[in-house]
């Protein structure tokens, strides 16, 4: 082959290996702790994302920060509860995914409240401004 070859990790099998996880199909979050801290014996999740070696993304630790400070932010903000049936008891969340070149979880109902008025009015300022009133 002439010019370049790119090397393309096959990530299933990586994060699929039953040498390093048994039962890689379950979901196990448990599986990274040790004595409840982060075992960093194991492998990380972050390979998928993030790749390894020579060509890791350098955007990893600014996606990383970002997304626990929207989670966190919104955590802060709201009360995330599941939805309530015709009965008035909680509908089941499921753990289903969708499956294919990206996986994302299948819809679920929840209901999210402000958790207090002030919550409520620091996000609509973050979203349309001061001028919401």
């Amino acid at each position: 082959m002439h010019g370049f070859e790119t090397s393309v990790p096959t990530y299933r099998a990586i994060l699929h290996d039953e040498r390093v996880f048994t039962d890689p199909a379950e979901y196990r979050p448990e599986r990274y702790l040790k004595d409840g801290q982060l075992d960093l014996d194991v492998r990380q999740p972050e390979v998928s994302a993030f790749g390894f070696g020579r060509r890791i993304c350098p955007g990893r630790y600014l996606s990383d920060n970002t997304l626990f400070s929207i989670v966190s932010s919104t955590l802060h903000a709201f009360t995330i509860t599941p939805s309530l049936d015709n009965k008035g008891d909680p509908i089941s969340l499921s753990t289903k995914r969708t499956s294919g070149v990206i996986s994302y979880p299948e819809p679920f109902k929840v209901d999210i409240k402000p958790r207090s008025s002030s919550a409520e009015i620091l996000v609509k300022e973050a979203v349309v401004g001061d001028d919401w009133a």
